[in-house]
């Protein structure tokens, strides 16, 4: 991810995805972003049977945003994923939970204090 977010790894099969970028195209809205998003997750190879289970608009701070959880095989392993997606001001936030299904409920805990010390800083 180099300088445009973090990985914070739970464990060798679960991590969280902290990520900030410009907007490549700033007239899309927060919904084109998440159908994006999960085309990615149906376009990769690797996943079969992907499910979103979940898409509800949700508050990151302050910011209206987009969250779904997604369940998908990844090489024939069951995977989790709560995606969260911001934009403001030209610049998109994601905060990514990709985990097991036996391990959701313990990760999504990790994963809502991350949400909840989420904050915008000003620009310098």
């Amino acid at each position: 991810m180099g300088d445009h977010g973090r990985f914070i790894p739970l464990s060798k099969d679960a991590h969280i995805e902290a990520f900030v970028g410009y907007q490549m195209e700033t007239g899309r809205s927060l919904v084109d972003h998440e159908r994006q998003a999960i085309s990615f997750l149906t376009d990769d190879k690797e996943n079969q049977q992907i499910s979103v289970v979940r898409s509800i608009w949700f508050r990151l701070g302050h910011l209206r945003a987009r969250r779904f959880e997604a369940r998908f095989l990844n090489n024939n392993k069951p995977i989790v994923t709560d995606h969260i997606i911001a934009l403001h001001k030209g610049v998109e936030y994601e905060l990514i939970l990709r985990t097991l299904p036996e391990r959701y409920r313990k990760d999504k805990i990790q994963f809502e204090k991350v949400i909840n010390s989420w904050r915008l800083t000003p620009r310098v």
